[in-house]
């Protein structure tokens, strides 16, 4: 499974996002479909344009809604393997990087102390 299909439900882009992004007025984009991977502009100026949703700061902030949403430590885990193989696969500065692993370790920890709280409350 691919980030883009873990995000898509969070992953919210607005006309006016991709028109700053594109560097034209909203008036030049007829519509957005938003695939699976890629968003596809039509415009009405040249036709059609895929842009990666990677290129948004929406998609960085839609990773760390999903990771500190997250309710379950052995989800965590699985969205922590997906984004590794992500970064693996596609560029990403240190920062985002950083912002991600300190949101994600700090999720585990949480997860972690619930879970044995709710160990001890158990016995």
């Amino acid at each position: 499974m691919h980030l883009t299909q873990v995000l898509q439900p969070q992953l919210c882009i607005s006309l006016l996002q991709v028109a700053r992004f594109l560097g034209i007025p909203k008036s030049r984009i007829c519509r957005i479909e938003h695939w699976t991977h890629v968003l596809f502009v039509h415009r009405a100026d040249q036709g059609g344009q895929f842009i990666s949703y990677r290129k948004f700061a929406a998609w960085v902030e839609a990773c760390a809604r999903t990771i500190q949403s997250c309710n379950d430590l052995r989800l965590l885990e699985w969205i922590g393997w997906v984004i590794k193989a992500e970064v693996q696969r596609f560029q990403y500065g240190e920062d985002v990087l950083d912002y991600w692993r300190q949101l994600w370790r700090q999720r585990h920890r949480q997860l972690t102390q619930q879970e044995a709280t709710q160990g001890v409350l158990a016995q």
